[in-house]
Parts: C-alpha cells; structure tokens; sequence
C-alpha cells in the first residue's frame, strides 16, 4: 500500500511571524494515527500487599493522546539537536528534551549542510537524539518503523550510525539498513520530503499505544518466538556499568536473588534476539528503574514486573509499557538519599537487600 496521502496539500495555514513554528503549522500533511485513552495501570494485587505495602504510582493514569504522521517539505535536519528547521526557523516540537534556548538559537549552518539530492526520496525520520539509548530505541524507533512497515512505506529512513542491535531491529521490523541516509553529529542535512510520526518526539512515552503494543508482538513473532511459550524465569536486571542512578551493593543483590532461583541478565551482553526469546520466557522481572528494563515489551501477558524506583527519579516510562503489553506491575520506591530530583545521581544509600528479598517473595507468591 503506497502512501497516496503524500501528494495532497493541506492550505495553508496564516500564523504570525513572531509565533514558534511547529508541527502542525510546517506540515504539508497531517494524518491521524491512533487516539488513545487513559488507562489505570494494572498492579499486582491492586497495588497493596496483604501487609498493606503499597505499590508506587498506584494512582497514575496514562495521558490520552492523539498520534499523528506529518509530512515536511524542503526542512533540514541538526543532527546534533535532532532538530529540523523549516525556512531557517526551527520546528519546536521536534526538539526532544531539549534546551529551548538551544532551539531558539538553532540556525542553518550553511559549511555543515549536506544538500539534498537530485532524485533525492521520500525520508522518514526514525530516532530521537539519544540513539543509542535502548529504552528511546525502543519506544520511539520501533513503533515508528512498524507503522512504517504497515503503511508500505516506499522511500528510505534517516539513521545514525547503528549498532549491531540497531540493525538487527530494523531487519525485523522489514527495512534494509543500506537503504538509509546516514547522519553524524555536527552536520546538517537538507531533505525534500520526510515523514515525521509523533513516537520520534516521545510524545507517545505516557499514553498506552495499541500500534506499539502491535509492533512489540510483531518483533516477538519475526524472531520465532512461538505462541504460548513456557514462562518459567524469574529474570533480574543488572544495570552492570550503566554510570546513572548507581547502586553501591547492585552486585549484592543480584547475589541474593540469585539464591531465590532468578537468572542475572546484562541484556546489553546479549543480541536483541536473545533478548527476545529471554524475556519472553519471563514469568517474573526485577529491575531498577533503566534501559534495560524496556525488555519488558516482549514478556508476555500477566507477568509480574517489579521496578525499583529511586526516590529521586521517579518516572513512569516502564510502568506505561507494562500498560500497553497487559503486565502487572509493582514499583518499589528506593531510599537513595537524593533529595533533588535527577535521572543521573549515584544514589547515597545502598539497597536494603534483606528488605527487597523479602518484597519479591512476597509478589512471587502472586505469579500464575
């Protein structure tokens, strides 16, 4: 199925000059994808134990949310902000955590601009600024490509360099990587056509996506995972050298849960197939609160996800995913002795391991 839709123009639209420009006033085309509604997260136990401990985030909701594609005519892509700019003004909301007054100030830098070709095709953007983040990759590449893949996309993606995992996801998700345009930090790139989907910007992160859900299965599936595969691992997630919210006694841990028959997993050390098939298998995860906790989007429904959760950043980014794959879900909130709120301090207290053993037998109790 080709994208038809890309040979109509919208009229356009009058805004003042001094107004930011966006999305919605760039486009040439706006198609909606998906609307979403809010959901209540699904928590072992409805979120309190027989004890009465609580879950964390037992009264979140997800955002409700309509999800579009875009199409953007004669823009240039900053690599380093991954930001594109129309016109010399940048789009604002294609700035993903980014500063605003970087955006502001972002202009065309005509020594790093690498001109469009001739016969150049039609472009989709596919990954935020943060690429090599397996939780964005996930999150913002994967469900993009699905719906990508879906549609009959005919052109080719805009990528950075890719990891080996990076490729092997985008072969399972139906794309030749070689059939791609290739970006690097400090330069510009000029496109004449690009399709720009809502998930690239994150925009998707806290609202509970059907088309993510589809593409996680979809991903599940080209890997040969089979249906109704035994869920018989009691999976923990060791951050090994990630350097942001680090736990002194991680290590400690893992030992101790070790001893309650869990397998310790440095995903990172695996290929994203392994992965794949590993969690698939999971009956049970334990993590703190990282990355390589978005492997919980090829578990499958009803298994119990336990999140530790650092006092001083707590987000709900895998608890949303959980939503979505019809998890249950239980956040442990961590003491860590931060008070500011940060998603990189090294936390100042260590893991009441006594404590967290004593939490996972008692959500182990509920696995069925």
């Amino acid at each position: 199925m080709v994208f038809n839709w890309l040979k109509r123009k919208k009229p356009p639209s009058p805004r003042l000059p001094s107004a930011p420009l966006t999305l919605e006033t760039a486009a040439s085309y706006t198609i909606e994808m998906e609307r979403t509604d809010s959901h209540l997260p699904r928590l072992v136990q409805d979120g309190r134990l027989p004890d009465g401990t609580a879950s964390l985030f037992r009264d979140w909701r997800s955002t409700p949310l309509t999800l579009r594609q875009f199409v953007l005519e004669n823009v240039v892509l900053d690599r380093s902000l991954m930001v594109f700019l129309k016109d010399g003004r940048p789009i604002v909301d294609t700035a993903y955590l980014q500063s605003p007054a970087d955006v502001q100030a972002l202009t065309v830098r005509p020594e790093c601009l690498v001109a469009a070709p001739k016969k150049q095709p039609v472009m989709a953007a596919c990954f935020d600024h943060w690429n090599l983040n397996y939780y964005h990759w996930l999150a913002h590449t994967v469900p993009t490509l699905f719906i990508l893949h879906e549609k009959g996309f005919p052109g080719s993606l805009i990528l950075p360099s890719l990891t080996p995992w990076q490729e092997d996801t985008l072969r399972l998700s139906g794309f030749d990587p070689d059939n791609s345009v290739t970006t690097h930090h400090g330069q510009q790139y000029a496109f004449r056509k690009v399709i720009y989907t809502d998930y690239v910007r994150g925009a998707a992160d806290f609202s509970v996506s059907t088309r993510s859900c589809r593409a996680y299965r979809a991903l599940t599936a080209r890997a040969g995972v089979k249906r109704g595969t035994a869920r018989t691992l009691k999976i923990f997630i060791a951050r090994g050298n990630a350097s942001n919210r680090l736990m002194a006694n991680e290590t400690e841990l893992a030992f101790a849960l070790k001893q309650e028959d869990f397998t310790i997993v440095q995903p990172e050390t695996l290929n994203i197939n392994a992965q794949i098939h590993l969690f698939s298998q999971a009956r049970m995860v334990v993590g703190a609160l990282g990355a390589g906790m978005a492997n919980v989007v090829w578990c499958q429904p009803g298994t119990i996800v336990c999140e530790l959760v650092p006092q001083h950043h707590q987000n709900p980014c895998i608890l949303n995913l959980t939503i979505q794959m019809g998890l249950l879900y239980w956040g442990e909130l961590i003491e860590t002795g931060v008070d500011t709120s940060s998603h990189v301090s090294v936390g100042l207290r260590p893991f009441d391991i006594p404590l967290l053993v004593h939490r996972i037998r008692q959500l182990a109790a509920f696995i069925r």
